[in-house]
């Protein structure tokens, strides 16, 4: 919502939540997350819906990779020939049948090879679509058998383990609060007579030059999923 819009619905009830220090506010998911294609390919399979939740490192989908995995086996097996030459070739030099510069030429060799290896690898792990982070599967916007360009959106995924609640409070009021203040929130869709403790994250320095107002986040834990991102809440300030 903007601040202007915002300052509108602010003071509107100001006489009523200013008097009782409660502000207006909206819940925000803690972390949300659009999940891309990195590379360009077909999918091929894709192994969540959306409600679904989901670990960091899960795979959400996976892409066609037929030529990154033979390219991976390629560039393993040149790595094992380069590991056998480079350790004949140590023993040779020990006993001073080549030169050290050629010990050296197979070390170096063997590195090169290493890097091709990793680097096909890295290759091959991009396409596979897994989830940055713990959360839920809220939008899901491919299927399986579609082609996907780089960085076209696949999945949308958010944290709501705990959650953010977002305020505006006028400048001269602000400062009633410091960062990692225990705030009082309530949302009544979720639960008319529950009381959420939630601490101070976030005051903005900034102050809206139309409105007047500062924005400020409380963060508070949501381990039973009861609060929503969107629902509106009241925040009350202790001691005003």
């Amino acid at each position: 919502m903007r601040p202007s819009l915002l300052a509108l619905l602010f003071t509107a009830g100001a006489s009523s939540l200013v008097s009782a220090a409660e502000y207006p506010g909206l819940v925000l998911p803690l972390k949300e997350v659009v999940v891309s294609a990195p590379v360009q390919a077909r999918i091929e399979h894709i192994n969540v819906k959306e409600g679904d939740r989901v670990k960091a490192g899960d795979t959400l989908a996976q892409l066609y990779s037929r030529i990154e995995e033979l390219d991976t086996l390629r560039t393993k097996a040149a790595l094992e020939k380069r590991e056998f030459d480079y350790k004949g070739s140590k023993n040779l030099s020990a006993d001073s049948i080549i030169s050290q510069d050629e010990a050296l030429k197979a070390k170096i060799e063997l590195d090169l090879a290493r890097l091709q290896h990793e680097q096909a690898a890295e290759v091959l792990a991009q396409r596979t679509i897994k989830a940055p982070l713990d959360g839920i599967v809220v939008e899901k916007h491919q299927e399986a058998g579609e082609t996907v360009a780089s960085s076209q959106p696949l999945f949308r995924l958010v944290d709501i383990s705990r959650l953010y609640v977002q305020f505006y409070i006028r400048a001269e009021d602000a400062g009633a609060i410091r960062l990692g203040d225990t705030l009082q929130v309530r949302c009544p869709v979720a639960d008319a007579t529950r009381v959420f403790p939630g601490k101070v994250d976030f005051v903005d320095p900034r102050v809206d030059a139309a409105s007047g107002l500062m924005r400020v986040k409380v963060l508070l834990d949501n381990n039973d999923a009861l609060l929503k991102p969107g629902l509106r809440a009241s925040v009350s300030i202790p001691g005003r």
